[in-house]
């Protein structure tokens, strides 16, 4: 964090975006609200099914905490 820098405005990040593959999951995006982490799934999803590179499937699911303590 750069000096003069307030996170305490920030929103909590309470929403992730993540990419299911064969082989597990990896959380790619994390948002404030449902509505945001929902569109951008639908967005990489689509862009998926335009260039695939093997099976891959985005969802949104509840964090499970802030992403600054991960």
């Amino acid at each position: 964090m750069k000096e003069g820098q307030d996170w305490s405005r920030v929103e909590e990040e309470r929403f992730e975006v993540v990419a299911v593959t064969l082989f597990g999951k990896i959380v790619v995006a994390r948002y404030a609200t449902l509505e945001q982490a929902e569109w951008r799934a639908g967005k990489m999803g689509e862009e998926a099914e335009r260039n695939p590179r093997g099976y891959v499937q985005y969802l949104v699911r509840q964090a499970g905490g802030p992403a600054r303590e991960r």
